[in-house]
Parts: C-alpha cells; sequence; structure tokens
C-alpha cells in the first residue's frame, strides 16, 4: 500500500528570518523493524517507518524495499531500530544532504545506544515521547557506542535493496563477543537507538528557536 504523509513539526521562528537549513534525502530499511526521527533544538520530530510486519507492502519482506524521505531542518538524525531475534539484522540506509555529502549508514559519524527494551516482530514504532527518554539517558549517561558496521549493500542475506547506494554498510549493536551480530539472530537490548550529528551548513543559527520539520515519505 502506498502512503505519503506531510508531518510538521514547527517552534517559533523569528520574524527576522533564519538562513535556510540542510535538506536531508533518505532512502532506509531496516531488518526488521525501524522508525525515523529528528530533533531541532531539543524539539523530536517522527517521520515514520516499515511495515510492523513480516511482509513488505510492496512485496517481497519488510525490509526488501526501502521508504524514501525528505527532511528539513534537523540538528540530529535518530533510527530506532529492532529486529525479530530470527537469522539475521541491521540497519541500512542512503543519507544525502543538500551539498551531496553522504552520511549513509556505516559512516563513522553513526552512534548506537542500547536501550534494553525488548520489542519484536510487530511492534508498533516508539513514540516520539519514548524516543526523546531514550535520547537524553543516553546523552547523561554518556552510553552512546561505536556501531558494529558490516559489508555494503549486495551482500547476503539480503542481496541488493534498490534506491540504496552500493556503498551504505549494514549496521548493528556491537555484540561483544559476537565476530557478526548481523547474522544468526539477535535479542541483545533491543531496541536500539542510532544517532548522527547533522552538519549543518554555512553560518546556520537557530540558537533559542524551535525546528521546522517538514517530511514527506512515499514507497517505492
Amino acid at each position: 500500500m502506498k502512503k505519503s504523509y506531510i508531518a510538521l513539526v514547527a517552534g517559533l521562528v523569528a520574524a527576522s528570518g533564519v538562513a535556510s537549513a540542510d535538506v536531508l534525502n533518505i532512502s532506509i530499511t531496516a531488518d526488521n523493524h525501524y522508525a525515523l526521527y529528528t530533533s531541532t533544538n531539543g524539539l523530536f520530530a517522527y517521520h515514520g517507518g516499515n511495515e510492523l510486519g513480516y511482509d513488505g507492502s510492496t512485496g517481497g519482506y519488510n525490509w526488501s524495499n526501502p521508504e524514501s524521505y525528505t527532511i528539513n531542518v534537523a540538528d540530529r538524525i535518530f533510527i530506532a531500530a529492532w529486529s525479530d531475534d530470527s537469522v539475521a539484522q541491521g540497519v541500512l540506509a542512503q543519507i544525502f544532504n543538500q551539498s551531496q555529502q553522504s552520511l549513509h549508514s556505516g559512516n563513522p559519524a553513526w552512534e548506537v545506544y542500547r536501550t534494553g527494551v525488548n520489542r519484536g516482530d510487530g511492534d508498533p514504532h516508539p513514540s516520539i515521547e519514548e524516543i526523546a527518554g531514550h535520547v537524553a539517558t543516553a546523552d547523561t549517561l554518556n552510553l552512546w557506542e561505536v556501531p558494529f558496521v558490516g559489508e555494503e549493500n549486495g551482500v547476503g542475506p539480503w542481496g541488493t535493496v534498490p534506491d540504496i547506494a552500493s556503498n551504505a554498510r549494514w549496521m548493528w549493536w556491537n555484540t561483544p563477543g559476537d565476530s557478526d551480530p548481523l547474522r544468526d539472530g539477535s535479542g541483545a537490548g533491543e531496541m536500539l537507538v542510532f544517532s548522527m550529528q547533522i552538519p549543518t551548513p554555512g553560518a546556520l543559527s537557530l540558537a533559542g528557536l524551535g525546528g521546522l520539520c517538514l517530511a514527506r515519505r512515499r514507497r517505492y
């Protein structure tokens, strides 16, 4: 089923104007589930995620085809991700900013927080309030970690995911003692929250203002 919607989260914007912020063009999938969020000056926005069930809405599995988003104005991006604890798990994302700088999954700027919350196949996407709470905990207690980064798009068991760059890499939590956290099932402290600071173009200043988040979701 194809869906498109616009989620708008607005704060106070000075009448004198603020320089235009970067635009992020994103294609993302996960085995099994993910949800996408951003924050600007502490104001969180939810932008969507993949199917809640095992199957994909356009055929195949729920990870077989990515969702696409265009997001305007954000200083951080977050991907909540969890698996069904079976076979394989991972996040794969293509992200370009307005300058065509790639911020794909596997970029060393990504961090991950293992929440300890057990989500499973079919569970709903986390609320904005839940994600904001996890982020606050990870920030306050310095719990962000370096994620495990695996192979590039095209490897098994997933094969090539369309509409995601070939150099985007699968990533997950770096499970202690596991040489390949992407395969053979996982239930280690899921759900995970991945985080990245978004580079700001030029001398963008949003001090004291809320963010304006515009997201458009479409299914390939």
